[in-house]
C-alpha cells in the first residue's frame, strides 16, 4: 500500500529532506493565514534560539495548529489524539512534522513520556492546556499536564491566545470561511516560581489560564 500508518519517534532526525518539507509548509500556511485570514504575528515575540520552551495555547479549532507552528521559527512539536495520528491518509504528515500521538483511551503516559525526552531534549513542545477542543469557544480549565512537564524539565511555559479560527472553520457542516485570526503570546512563566508539590502546580495551571485569557483581545 502507497499508504499505510504507523508510529515513529518524535525525536528521530528529520534529515535535509523532511526538514525541508517542514519549512516549505510552514512557509506556506504563514502564506495562507495572512492572506485568507489577515493574520500578523507582530503579538507574537521570538523564542529564545535555544531551550526547552512549551507554549499553551487556547482551543477553539482544528485550525489552531497550523497557527501555533506557523507563528515561529523554530520547529514545534506537537501533542496529538491517535485517532487522528493514525489516519493514513494524513499519518505522513503528522510522521514528518514529528508530533506525539496520545492513546485516550489507553492512558497518555506513553506521551508524556515522548513529550518530557522533546523537552529535555532542548526542543519547542506546544500543549493546548485544555486537553480537547472547547465545544463551545469559551475557555474551559487547564489540565495538569503542563505543570507536570514544566516542573519535570524547567521549561518556560508561553500563554498563548489564539482568536478567529472556531469562525474561520465551521462545523456542522464542516465549512471554511474568510474569518480575521488573531495571535498574542505573553511573557513566559517559570514553574519554579510556584510552591512544589500538587497545589503549586495546579496554582501555576490557574495562573496560565489566566494569562491565556487575559491574552484575549476581546478583554483589552
Amino acid at each position: 500500500m502507497l499508504l499505510r500508518s504507523y508510529r515513529i519517534s518524535p525525536l528521530e532526525p528529520l534529515g535535509p529532506v523532511r526538514g525541508l518539507c517542514y519549512a516549505f509548509f510552514r512557509g506556506l500556511f504563514r502564506i495562507v493565514l495572512r492572506t485568507i485570514y489577515h493574520l500578523s504575528f507582530a503579538d507574537v515575540a521570538p523564542l529564545p534560539d535555544t531551550g526547552a520552551v512549551i507554549v499553551s495555547p487556547n482551543h477553539r479549532s482544528y485550525l489552531d495548529p497550523l497557527v501555533v507552528g506557523a507563528a515561529y521559527d523554530r520547529h514545534v512539536y506537537f501533542m496529538m489524539s491517535s485517532k487522528y495520528y493514525d489516519m493514513p491518509l494524513l499519518n505522513w504528515f503528522f510522521r514528518n512534522s514529528r508530533c506525539i500521538p496520545v492513546d485516550e483511551e489507553s492512558g497518555n503516559r506513553s506521551a508524556l513520556r515522548g513529550a518530557r525526552e522533546v523537552l529535555d531534549a532542548g526542543h519547542v513542545l506546544a500543549i493546548f492546556p485544555e486537553g480537547h477542543i472547547s465545544p463551545d469557544g469559551e475557555l474551559q480549565p487547564g489540565q495538569p499536564g503542563v505543570a507536570w512537564l514544566a516542573r519535570k524539565t524547567g521549561a518556560q511555559v508561553v500563554p498563548m491566545h489564539i482568536g478567529g479560527t472556531r469562525e474561520a472553520l465551521q462545523r456542522d457542516p464542516w465549512a471554511l470561511r474568510a474569518s480575521r485570526v488573531t495571535v498574542r503570546a505573553g511573557e513566559p512563566l517559570s514553574i519554579g516560581d510556584f510552591a512544589d508539590g500538587r497545589e503549586g502546580n495546579a496554582r501555576f495551571t490557574d495562573v496560565l489560564m489566566e494569562r491565556i485569557a487575559a491574552l484575549d483581545p476581546a478583554a483589552s
